[in-house]
């Protein structure tokens, strides 16, 4: 018999779906996004940002995440540096790197899969601790 570990993310900030935001945005901790972002979205330091988008949402841009759940729209890269769950109605053009990787059936996934070797997930976290420093 198989056990699944459920994984298990804070919130610290909700963008309803009223809400669009034009322009790159960087972000500390969880957030829950049912609006739209026009623009890259990267998270900053730790290992526990979390990027949760719901089916209305949508995302044109890049996306740096340590942890996403992907339910909406992103036309746009993703760079998952721990986990990605991929729900039935996301709609994703563009290329998705990650460490482990969740697809449910009904997906939509125009791009590349590819799985991040240990040390190009050292590289980036790097990259994310010293943007967090600035």
């Amino acid at each position: 018999m198989l056990f699944k570990k459920k994984n298990k993310f804070n919130i610290d900030t909700l963008i309803n779906e009223d809400f669009v935001i034009k322009g790159d945005t960087t972000y500390v901790g969880g957030i829950r996004l049912d609006g739209k972002i026009i623009g890259n979205v990267n998270v900053l330091g730790g290992n526990n940002g979390t990027l949760i988008m719901g089916e209305g949402s949508e995302v044109r841009g890049d996306i740096i995440v340590h942890n996403a759940i992907i339910g909406g729209k992103v036309t746009g890269n993703i760079r998952a540096l721990n986990y990605i769950e991929i729900h039935p109605k996301a709609d994703i053009s563009g290329d998705i790197e990650y460490k482990v990787l969740e697809v449910h059936a009904g997906a939509k996934v125009q791009g590349v899969l590819k799985m991040m070797s240990t040390s190009a997930i050292k590289q980036y976290a790097k990259e994310i601790d010293v943007k967090t420093e600035k």
